[in-house]
């Protein structure tokens, strides 16, 4: 793989030797594991803010949490939940955790540990929660087949029950994966049912953009980071490549067999898919406990990591800072979880969580205006650039009209004399 800023993490469904583990993508030597918990569950392995590692337990009520340089979890911390958790997410900087118990949505603020909301809107239990690249905005779909998006502001501040951004009930069977594109609130989002079908929608107009009915079911689902290639894992084993580019279709294209681009390696459902940041090397998990790494253009096999189980989780990594560092340094403060809904009172009390070393600097206003007066002049010079670069739009324009009408009219005094 030509990209070395990543790492592997993986999870598989027997917990023997370890929960978790980080894994090297260029060698496919181990790098780290998480240990001392159960196995983890299918969509539930999570990164809270490049610090530590999330993950749900598969028998009992509550969450694990490790420090990403520590095999252990966090001493005398626990993390209990009203349920067995389904599905987990995280928005990148942490700052909310929001898991799916049952056919609810729970969410809670991570720095203080309040559970902000309980949502129910499916019928049936939640198997995919996905949060935008952004963090504004989340998705759940179910085995009721439907898919919802949430706009975390409406949820987080509602007094009422709040309503989703959009909902869709295209689907007929359960939702194995849902897949968020990372241009945050213009992204697509793309869902896979056993139903057969993947399903593209615009987050911004909840419009369907396009249905591609395959001959097998789907379980997973990823793309690279330029949003052209699909990978769709299917319960036959195969992995099927689709080009969005590839014109023309219309809103609703069976894709043929002879026109099929497959990666062919395991011999189970495709539980896992995950694209390396440079485009060049596909990750799939199956249920056949093997990571595959692929080469995308060549759809070849690379490296092969086995496990002693299916697989729940397979995605690639930053490789942070904090999985190497001796000295661990969160960036994050993480509270023991409520498992009730408190209404807010008048006395509450806002706390600011603040990186800096010396306090007194931190809360001197002065200091504070000083530092922040270079940003004032900056912005008042890029103000002055701005008008200027109006102003000689203005004379270009006016430049450009006088030029037209000189050649205009020197062009009918020569017809004229003509």
């Amino acid at each position: 793989m030509r990209c070395s800023k990543e790492v592997i993490l993986t999870s598989d469904s027997s917990g023997e030797t370890w929960s978790a583990a980080c894994w090297d993508p260029s060698t496919g030597s181990l790098l780290m594991t998480y240990r001392n918990a159960s196995a983890l569950p299918h969509n539930c392995l999570s990164i809270l803010n490049d610090s530590y590692l999330l993950a749900a337990d598969v028998t009992k009520s509550r969450l694990h949490l490790w420090p990403l340089n520590s095999q252990n979890p966090v001493e005398n911390f626990r993390l209990s939940t009203p349920g067995k958790v389904s599905a987990l997410s995280c928005p990148r900087n942490g700052s909310y955790i929001a898991a799916a118990i049952g056919e609810k949505l729970f969410i809670w603020q991570t720095s203080t540990g309040r559970l902000l909301r309980i949502v129910s809107k499916h019928y049936q239990t939640v198997t995919c929660l996905k949060f935008s690249a952004d963090g504004s905005f989340f998705t759940s779909g179910g085995e009721d087949g439907l898919v919802f998006i949430w706009a975390l502001a409406n949820v987080v501040n509602d007094h009422e029950d709040p309503l989703p951004r959009h909902g869709f009930s295209d689907h007929t069977l359960p939702i194995k994966d849902i897949y968020l594109g990372n241009i945050c609130n213009k992204s697509r989002l793309i869902s896979v049912s056993l139903d057969r079908t993947a399903r593209i929608y615009d987050t911004i107009m909840g419009t369907q953009l396009l249905v591609l009915i395959f001959r097998v079911p789907l379980t997973s689902v990823c793309m690279d980071i330029k949003e052209c290639n699909v990978f769709f894992g299917c319960t036959d084993g195969m992995i099927r490549q689709f080009n969005l580019q590839s014109p023309p279709r219309g809103n609703e294209f069976h894709v043929p067999d002879d026109e099929e681009v497959i990666f062919k390696g395991h011999t189970g459902n495709i539980t896992c898919l995950s694209v390396s940041i440079d485009c060049t090397t596909l990750l799939s998990g199956g249920s056949d406990g093997i990571v595959n790494l692929w080469d995308i253009p060549s759809h070849q096999i690379i490296k092969r990591i086995p496990h002693k189980g299916p697989i729940t989780s397979a995605m690639f990594s930053s490789a942070h800072e904090n999985y190497r560092a001796k000295s661990f340094k969160p960036k994050i403060l993480i509270r023991p979880l409520q498992r009730i809904v408190k209404e807010n009172g008048n006395n509450e009390i806002i706390e600011i969580i603040s990186k800096h070393d010396d306090n007194e600097s931190f809360l001197n206003v002065e200091q504070y205006l000083e530092d922040n007066a270079s940003s004032n002049v900056s912005m008042k010079k890029s103000i002055q650039d701005e008008l200027q670069i109006e102003k000689l739009k203005n004379i270009n324009k006016e430049l450009y009209k006088h030029l037209v009408n000189h050649l205009c009219t020197e062009r009918t005094i020569n017809t004229n004399e003509n």
